[in-house]
């Protein structure tokens, strides 16, 4: 007896598991939402055109770089336009590679700017 009782036992517990996959499958899968996909993120890198100082205390000097608007004031530039010294009221620009920039949407600082408009480079 103990032998069919167990037999009946294991095969009611093969059954009870047959209906619990059974109702497994039967339950209904929750409804998708429907998500509207976002726009792309756009990461914008702007060339900035200002100075880096170099000199000593009290005594500076400016060079004009390209450089990425993120870096540092005297992080590695992208390319060298000129340099300004302060002192002496002097400047050397290089016109076509400053107007070459501009024509790629780099930025002037105020005081490059400036600069740039006194030596009649930009309007």
């Amino acid at each position: 007896m103990a032998f069919a009782m167990s037999a009946t036992a294991s095969a009611s517990s093969l059954s009870f598991g047959r209906n619990v996959v059974d109702q497994r499958l039967k339950v209904a899968a929750p409804s998708a939402r429907v998500v509207a996909p976002r726009p792309a993120l756009q990461v914008e890198n702007m060339v900035k055109i200002r100075f880096t100082r170099l000199g000593r205390k009290r005594t500076p000097f400016y060079r004009i770089i390209a450089i990425d608007s993120r870096k540092r004031r005297d992080g590695a530039p992208l390319e060298y336009l000129g340099w300004y010294d302060p002192v002496r009221k002097q400047s050397n620009l290089d016109a076509p590679a400053i107007k070459a920039w501009l024509g790629k949407g780099a930025q002037p600082s105020d005081t490059v700017r400036n600069l740039l408009k006194k030596s009649l480079i930009m309007d």
